[in-house]
């Protein structure tokens, strides 16, 4: 009998632990995400006091780490304990084997004191920020901000990088070698120059992250060097396969939401009375077989303002803004883009069609400041650019993030980066 109950209460202890072990994930890639309702807009990048500091990318050397401003809204009357902790992270954003103590100085768990309350705004938001830690070593980040000491609960996740510069970069752009691709894609060439650091063999040490107007969903990866000279410690990136190719897309489309009193630029309609406030774009139309034409845009990015507040961040109220543009249907699901929504396919911004107006409208709760925006198709088999057309003299913003492992390296260094802008 004995023997019996021991079998039995074996069988049960396998049955409790094997489900928890094929539950674990095998390797959670950290976005930049907003996990609850709560959460209003998140801006994150580097204090540098120039205008509209907020537009730059939070990559910055191990030097000025302190520099990296979080910050961000819940949409709540009252505070509440909001912690956060940094995320040591390999090349594909999976978290490294480092532990806290290999890559920060501090204790990782950083509460967030640092708050205070909209002012005279309709919709109530308490307003977060927190500064990065000293860290010491060069990498992939993220900061994982959670509620109430749980870890699980999860607010938000935004990834940062630092850098050494111990590899020098030098791009240029031109239209694409392919054919047909010319009128359309830019390519990015470019040369390393590893004279500072030993690398035994490039093809496996090194990768290579080539990012658009500081886009993450559709960074390009795993290029080869085309030519290994050794001799100059230089390694050439010139592709003739399109590896290297990015649509140009268009000018990003811009709604000014600085005020709610009068309409702004590209904003049809505003309505100051209803709770939230409203407002409502110019509907789109196609640009995809309209020429090329060049203005001025923030190459998808946003910033907070207020012609009403008088430049006051807490006085910034949010209005629920209405997207559409015209157009028959099509089979691909379409959403509205931008740096305000870290560029995520979500719910909330795609976009449905309406049978009455003959157009695809959606509605998104924004802070007052000024946008740029895209008009997405989610077709990986078509044209995302099916509405915003692609041309090769569209002034985009590149990035070029090199990283290093060697076979001793425990886990991937960031020892180059190198920001351009496009002129042809």
């Amino acid at each position: 009998m004995k023997s019996t109950l021991h079998f039995v209460s074996i069988i049960i202890l396998f049955a409790k632990i094997i489900p928890n072990v094929q539950a674990q994930p095998k390797g959670t890639i950290y976005e930049d995400k907003s996990f609850a309702a709560i959460v209003g807009t998140t801006q994150f990048y580097p204090i540098t006091d120039n205008a509209n500091q907020e537009l730059g990318a939070p990559i910055v050397p191990r030097s000025q780490v302190e520099n990296l401003l979080l910050q961000f809204d819940l949409l709540l009357e009252e505070y509440i304990d909001v912690q956060a902790k940094i995320i040591h992270c390999n090349a594909d954003w999976t978290k490294s084997v480092l532990n806290d103590i290999e890559f920060l100085y501090d204790y990782n768990n950083f509460d967030l004191r640092d708050f205070e309350y909209s002012i005279n705004t309709k919709t109530l938001f308490v307003n977060y920020w927190l500064r990065m830690p000293r860290v010491k070593t060069n990498g992939n980040y993220v900061v994982q901000v959670y509620q109430n000491g749980d870890e699980e609960d999860i607010l938000l996740t935004r990834r940062f990088i630092v850098f050494d510069n111990l590899i020098s970069i030098q791009p240029t752009t031109r239209t694409s070698t392919g054919v047909l691709e010319r009128d359309f894609n830019q390519q990015i060439d470019f040369d390393l120059i590893h004279s500072r650091i030993k690398v035994s063999n490039p093809r496996t040490e090194l990768k290579i992250v080539i990012r658009q107007n500081q886009r993450w969903d559709n960074a390009l990866t795993g290029l080869q060097p085309t030519a290994i000279r050794r001799e100059k410690s230089l390694l050439e990136y010139r592709h003739f396969n399109l590896e290297n190719n990015f649509k140009g897309g268009n000018e990003f489309r811009s709604a000014d939401l600085r005020s709610y009193s009068f309409r702004g630029a590209f904003v049809t309609s505003v309505n100051p009375d209803t709770d939230p406030r409203q407002a409502s774009v110019n509907p789109g139309k196609s640009r995809k077989h309209q020429a090329y034409s060049q203005i001025q845009d923030k190459n998808g990015g946003f910033y907070i303002a207020s012609t009403e507040a008088a430049g006051s961040y807490l006085e910034c109220d949010y209005i629920k803004t209405k997207f559409e543009i015209k157009s028959p249907q099509i089979q691909s699901p379409v959403y509205v883009l931008g740096a305000f929504n870290d560029y995520n396919k979500t719910d909330q911004s795609r976009m449905k069609y309406d049978n009455t107006s003959q157009s695809y409208v959606c509605e998104i709760l924004l802070k007052q400041g000024h946008y740029d925006y895209i008009y997405w198709v989610d077709d990986p088999d078509g044209d995302p650019y099916y509405f915003e057309g692609s041309f090769y003299q569209t002034r985009n913003n590149y990035d070029i993030i090199v990283y290093h492992r060697s076979f001793s390296d425990l886990t991937d260094k960031v020892v180059g980066y190198y920001s351009f802008s496009t002129e042809f």
